[in-house]
């Protein structure tokens, strides 16, 4: 065990730092800092909305850091530890792992500390040490990471936050059930906006779909973002969603007729349906942006009538690293959806359906066992067949 201040060298490529608070909930971060201890962007804070940067992750309470993938630039990794919610640190005993051995345990808060820096991780010469260091702020996360220079956005309300923690842990869940745990891919979500949709936004049961799929990407997204587009007789790739800003992005890009694309283009979009379109559109978009696989969440409400088109497409994108999971909302007419199962001349079967007559009423896992019921399987197949998938091994 080490005392505050003291250090010790770190062999090997890499190292995992765990905190524990006792029963106090924390949220644990970290942050790459220069030599002059300051960030290089805002991106340098690691936490759960935002889980890895150049070679340093988040996973759950354990910083692991990849020294080979760290840039010169970084010379420090400080982790960081919060009070989840209101409180402080006041007899509370923080204490840290590495390497799943218990290495130090911070000297006793007094002062009403809220958040703590616990252990820099540091390059000295040609290697990396660490050093326990437990020392506390009183003004929170946000007061320790604005010291640091990151420029610190409006927290989400409490109930948002407190929402998509525990879809997050739904999803979690589900992907245990479904027997891929620990499966990275990019997540994007459609959102039909033609006419007949018009009550389901005005309740806003939509914004409350897009919440439901921020969590899966909070869950599998390295960059923990939801891509997104929005399609009636035209359509509009959306500014992706962060989860942070989920509650701004909605008031701004939910709304129908209308939609401005994250290039900052106007759109109308009309009150038909046009899925071939949009379909065409994120084929495109994925395909100068290789990575990890793409689960592509496609809502629509029925009217689905150019059959032709959308198979043909479906067809040449069945060996592309893209997996189409198409919801319905409601019973009408989803066409060439409703027979995939049975759509031959694809190198994989890449895509899905199901409906559900109101899904505001669908208890979230029920709806993340749907959405991911297809999925492990098209990795299975996929995998069989050489369509890349980034980092996930079969």
């Amino acid at each position: 065990m080490l005392a505050k201040g003291e250090n010790a060298p770190l062999p090997g490529s890499g190292v995992r730092v765990a905190v524990g608070a006792g029963e106090t909930p924390i949220d644990v971060s970290a942050v790459l800092l220069t030599g002059a201890h300051r960030v290089r962007f805002d991106d340098d804070l690691v936490f759960f909305g935002h889980p890895e940067q150049d070679g340093v992750r988040l996973d759950g309470r354990t910083v692991s850091v990849r020294f080979g993938e760290v840039p010169p630039e970084v010379a420090v990794i400080a982790v960081l530890a919060s009070v989840d919610g209101a409180g402080t640190f006041e007899g509370v005993r923080v204490e840290a792992a590495l390497d799943d051995r218990p290495f130090f345990a911070a000297p006793a808060f007094t002062a009403g500390e809220s958040a703590a820096l616990v252990a820099e991780v540091y390059r000295r010469g040609d290697g990396w040490k660490i050093r326990a260091v437990g020392q506390g702020w009183a003004t929170g996360l946000a007061g320790l990471a604005t010291d640091f220079g990151v420029t610190v956005a409006e927290e989400p309300p409490p109930e948002i936050i407190n929402r998509i923690s525990l879809r997050k842990e739904a999803v979690k869940a589900s992907l245990v059930k479904k027997g891929i745990p620990g499966v990275r891919a990019r997540v994007a979500v459609v959102l039909d906006a033609s006419g007949s949709m018009r009550r389901l936004y005005r309740e806003g049961v939509v914004a409350d779909v897009v919440e439901r799929m921020a969590a899966i990407a909070l869950q599998i997204d390295d960059d923990a973002s939801l891509d997104a587009w929005i399609f009636a007789t035209t359509f509009a790739r959306l500014p992706s969603v962060q989860v942070g800003d989920l509650a701004t992005w909605s008031s701004e890009h939910i709304k129908m007729a209308e939609a401005t694309t994250a290039d900052g283009t106007h759109v109308t979009l009309g009150g038909r349906n046009n899925e071939p379109e949009v379909i065409r559109d994120i084929i495109d978009f994925y395909a100068d942006r290789p990575g990890e696989p793409v689960l592509i969440l496609f809502y629509s409400d029925g009217g689905v009538a150019r059959d032709a088109q959308i198979a043909k497409l479906l067809r040449d994108a069945s060996d592309r690293p893209l997996f189409w999971q198409f919801i319905g909302l409601g019973t009408h007419r989803y066409g060439i959806l409703e027979r995939l199962d049975t759509l031959s001349g694809r190198l994989v079967d890449n895509a899905g359906f199901f409906s559900v007559d109101d899904i505001a009423a669908l208890p979230d896992p029920a709806l993340y066992d749907l959405l991911l019921s297809s999925f492990p399987a098209w990795l299975r197949e996929a995998a069989r067949h050489d369509i890349p998938l980034g980092t996930n091994r079969p």
